[in-house]
């Protein structure tokens, strides 16, 4: 079994083809799931816009699933699309340990100058903790200069 991370953006898709790439080469079943990152305690505080992050997080997993039908829906794939709620370093490790997967694959910006120093990507910690095979698919978001 094959694992992606999607959630929606332009390095989450590119993962997703790198999985059903590798899921289709040898007839795996492709397993994408969208992790719903649960509130933080100090979000909680601020209730009145507690309403727009619900909704901000509904948006955002419809658009995961609607880019999984578009992209694995003319492949020859075996794929489910699957969510889980809270951090997605422990939702992909916990759905590889428990479907035993053999690869993860997870999308990442390309990032440089100040981005890069104060963003910590998930995708390292997944690196670093999952129980199989973690492919970061790196993705540039602004062209070359």
């Amino acid at each position: 079994m094959v694992l992606a991370g999607v959630d929606g953006t332009d390095s989450g898709r590119a993962a997703l083809l790198a999985a059903a790439g590798e899921a289709a080469a040898d007839g795996s079943r492709l397993v994408a799931l969208h992790v719903r990152r649960s509130p933080l305690p100090m979000e909680y505080l601020a209730w009145e816009a507690h309403a727009f992050g619900a909704q901000w997080r509904d948006e955002l997993e419809l658009e995961a699933w609607l880019q999984c039908t578009v992209i694995l829906g003319d492949l020859a794939v075996d794929w489910e699309y699957a969510v889980a709620d809270g951090s997605p370093v422990e939702a992909l490790c916990s759905c590889a340990l428990a479907r035993s997967a053999r690869t993860v694959y997870v999308g990442a910006r390309i990032r440089s100058g100040w981005g890069a120093r104060l963003h910590r990507c998930p995708a390292d910690e997944l690196q670093r903790r999952c129980p199989c095979t973690v492919r970061v698919v790196r993705f540039r978001t602004t062209p070359r200069d």
